[in-house]
């Protein structure tokens, strides 16, 4: 799942326009996914471009998960450095 791509769409202003095919690319996993509203272009078409409109709610709680699971294991991490201490 790319998403390093969605956190950045979360904090681009929406609506825009992709033009990269790699991205495009990406926007069709996304999209399958539901974690993006996008208007995209047929995959043989010579002019690539997609429109992306906006993240949707699961996107947005799939990141906040993926930000909670992160921190959540750097503390624990933390917490078994310190308890092999004791």
């Amino acid at each position: 799942m790319p998403m390093e791509y969605l956190r950045a769409l979360e904090r681009d202003a929406l609506p825009l326009i992709e033009s990269d095919v790699v991205n495009i690319d990406k926007l069709r996993i996304l999209r399958a996914a539901g974690m993006v509203e996008v208007q995209l272009p047929p995959v043989d078409s010579p002019h690539q471009k997609a429109q992306v409109l906006y993240v949707t709610g699961l996107g947005c709680a799939t990141l906040r998960a993926c930000g909670a699971r992160v921190k959540t294991h750097h503390r624990e991490s933390h917490c078994d450095l310190e308890s092999s201490y004791d």
